[in-house]
């Protein structure tokens, strides 16, 4: 569903802040963490991924570092105290956001 699509990209921001309030992770390992904590609910593509890295990066979210892991060269991303905040930032707007829709739509658990 289109709508669906529309509202994950709307929090893709929110889901990679908070896997990566766990622990420092690689590219890979953000999307897995991703789908899991959502019990499959989440897909974050690769594609979609990067570019938001990047971005967070260059605004000072995260910092990067590059690690060689079994011969293979891994770019671990770390969660900034400038991210941290940003995160806050986010999800108390989207509780406010999820908690106006729920009261418009007759409370949780509406599917």
């Amino acid at each position: 569903m289109q709508n669906t699509d529309s509202f994950k990209r709307g929090t893709v921001d929110l889901a990679v802040l908070c896997v990566l309030k766990e622990k420092d992770m690689y590219g890979y390992e953000i999307v897995k963490a991703v789908g899991e904590k959502s019990d499959g609910n989440f897909e974050l593509p690769l594609g979609t991924l990067y570019p938001v890295l990047y971005r967070f990066v260059e605004n000072g979210y995260l910092t990067d570092r590059d690690e060689i892991v079994k011969k293979r060269l891994r770019k671990y991303y770390h969660l900034e105290q400038k991210g941290e905040e940003y995160y806050e930032a986010l999800l108390k707007e989207y509780r406010k956001i999820t908690g106006a829709i729920n009261l418009m739509t007759g409370g949780e658990g509406n599917e």
